[in-house]
């Protein structure tokens, strides 16, 4: 059970990961990498579970270990369940002592509702939301075995609110990975668990651009409906992360923070 208010942390050091370990889903993305090195820089140490011959692992562990930190990789398909936990055993196996969870893996099959086959509904279900849920399952359920705190951090979408078009079966996970942030935050906040989620708008990433390749007119779109004027840059989601990852948000949880810009009040 989680104690009485903790002792009062000087504000210079609110947002320090120091000796912190991160355990991070889709660390290889456009939007995974800029949090997981945000959270180097902040003093963490970086635990990827990645696709094996992921061709951004390399990259991610340069990024990490140019700012002085360690990043230690393990092969694990999110879509699969048995793989998946079988990383996570590993993970333990190896000694890791976990504190913050990423649960940044996910991907998208765009198309009208009446294109969406069985094996793209699968495909999505199993990494956006079947992978989001067993990915804080086992990390929360580690954090209990050893009677220690730690922060889940789960990537929603602004889909999770505003469902667009062509977008069906990744707004219905995105919407489930909303609900099942505050699900686990129910069960887990009295343990010192807080399970709270980051909601992006639209980003510029390599998957973005696969929607700008078919739709080259969304560029317009996206630009004039967000107030701010402009994409996101993964850099945007530095402040929320090392946030919601450090004692600042110590008593937030079950919540999400949407960055979009103002997308989704116009």
């Amino acid at each position: 059970m989680a104690g009485p208010s903790p002792a009062r942390i000087p504000t210079s050091q609110l947002f320090s990961l120091e000796g912190k370990t991160v355990i991070a889903t889709g660390a290889t993305g456009g939007l995974g990498t800029e949090m997981c090195v945000a959270m180097a820089e902040a003093g963490a140490n970086i635990v990827s579970i990645h696709l094996p011959a992921d061709p951004g692992q390399p990259s991610l562990e340069e990024a990490i270990e140019s700012v002085g930190r360690k990043c230690t990789a393990f092969e694990g398909d999110v879509g699969d369940s048995v793989a998946l936990r079988r990383a996570f055993q590993s993970i333990w196996n190896a000694g890791v002592v976990p504190d913050i969870l990423l649960n940044c893996a996910g991907l998208n099959r765009r198309g009208p509702i009446e294109e969406m086959t069985d094996d793209k509904i699968d495909l999505i279900i199993s990494v956006n939301l079947r992978g989001a849920y067993i990915a804080a399952q086992e990390f929360g359920t580690q954090l209990r075995k050893l009677n220690r705190p730690g922060k889940i951090v789960n990537i929603a979408s602004f889909t999770s609110y505003v469902a667009m078009r062509d977008v069906s079966v990744y707004a219905a996970t995105k919407g489930g990975v909303l609900q099942m942030t505050k699900a686990f935050s129910n069960e887990w906040a009295e343990f010192g668990i807080q399970v709270n989620a980051i909601c992006p708008g639209y980003f510029r990433t390599p998957l973005a651009q696969s929607l700008l390749d078919k739709w080259p007119e969304m560029e317009e779109y996206i630009i004039k409906r967000t107030p701010a004027g402009r994409w996101g840059a993964p850099a945007d989601l530095r402040g929320t992360i090392l946030f919601l990852a450090s004692p600042a948000s110590d008593f937030v949880t079950g919540t999400s923070i949407v960055v979009d810009g103002g997308m989704q009040f116009r």
